[in-house]
């Protein structure tokens, strides 16, 4: 029981003695309470009178800002409570962009109409920025690829493919799928994650340095840079699924894939609300995609 509940109870009812029976506590034990609180203040904040105990003259501002301390307390127990129950719950979501899009949203969806107390917080961010967060301890959990996040544990969701894509009617778009080769003379324009993860492995196994033009940190920017003749990019045939670009996606003839999934940190034992969530998304993993 806060002290400051204590002292508040004993301004409402005026006498230490129902306060102590409301707060299923000893008299002696309030009366302490409030000569340490005293104490510790240098100030006096109560004096008997016929009508029981009452404030001191100019004592009142500090048992206003008493009543605000107990409500905070009180909003910070809700908040507590919601963490660790099922029927309140606050999880924090980081996502790659081609996830935001496809997957994400069916996936909330759902588990919402089960868990309509729990809320959510989605950021959406590039690899690099995701796995700062997700270390930090900023995000709860993160919708990445698998070679992102080789140290945390990971559900995977399924897989997606990388294709070349290119200015419309450029020359390589009158093959049926290419080779990485075929692209080495190519300006190359890098997305959000760069040469950090997958597109950077598949150059390099392939002995390939690309010729970089330009870097953007928004994947659809880099679709409207390819859009207009300025070079050729690889991303995720998830993230092209009806992206509003005039551009043509090809497949490689080594049909590089990724997997991706969900992962979260193992540093600390996650809230019953964000467990649920990973079980649940383990259960959609095997009822969607197998």
């Amino acid at each position: 029981m806060s002290k400051y509940k204590v002292i508040l109870t004993v301004c409402e009812v005026k006498n230490i003695s129902r306060a102590a029976e409301l707060l299923n506590y000893t008299q002696s034990a309030v009366s302490q309470t409030i000569r340490k609180f005293e104490k510790d203040l240098g100030v006096r904040l109560f004096r008997r009178s016929k009508r029981g105990m009452e404030l001191l003259p100019g004592t009142e501002e500090i048992a206003a800002s008493l009543r605000i301390i107990c409500q905070e307390e009180a909003r910070i127990a809700r908040i507590a409570e919601g963490l660790n129950h099922l029927e309140k719950g606050y999880i924090r979501i980081g996502t790659i962009q081609s996830i935001s899009y496809h997957w994400l949203p069916d996936i909330l969806k759902t588990f919402s109409e089960r868990y309509p107390g729990i809320r959510f917080e989605l950021t959406v961010d590039g690899f690099s920025g995701l796995k700062e967060k997700i270390q930090s301890g900023q995000l709860d959990c993160i919708f990445v690829s698998q070679y992102s996040v080789p140290d945390l544990p990971f559900i995977p969701l399924g897989t997606d493919e990388l294709m070349l894509v290119l200015p419309a009617g450029h020359p390589l778009s009158e093959k049926i799928s290419v080779l990485l080769e075929d692209i080495r003379e190519e300006n190359f324009i890098l997305s959000s994650d760069g040469l950090d993860y997958e597109t950077g492995k598949i150059f390099k196994s392939n002995h390939i340095s690309p010729k970089v033009q330009y870097q953007l940190n928004e994947d659809f920017a880099t679709l409207k840079m390819v859009e207009q003749g300025f070079g050729v990019t690889i991303l995720p045939r998830l993230l092209l699924e009806q992206a509003p670009f005039r551009v043509c996606v090809r497949p490689f003839d080594a049909h590089y894939t990724r997997t991706l999934g969900v992962a979260w940190s193992d540093a600390d034992n996650p809230a019953p609300a964000i467990r649920k969530f990973l079980e649940y998304v383990r259960s959609y993993v095997s009822q969607t995609f197998y």
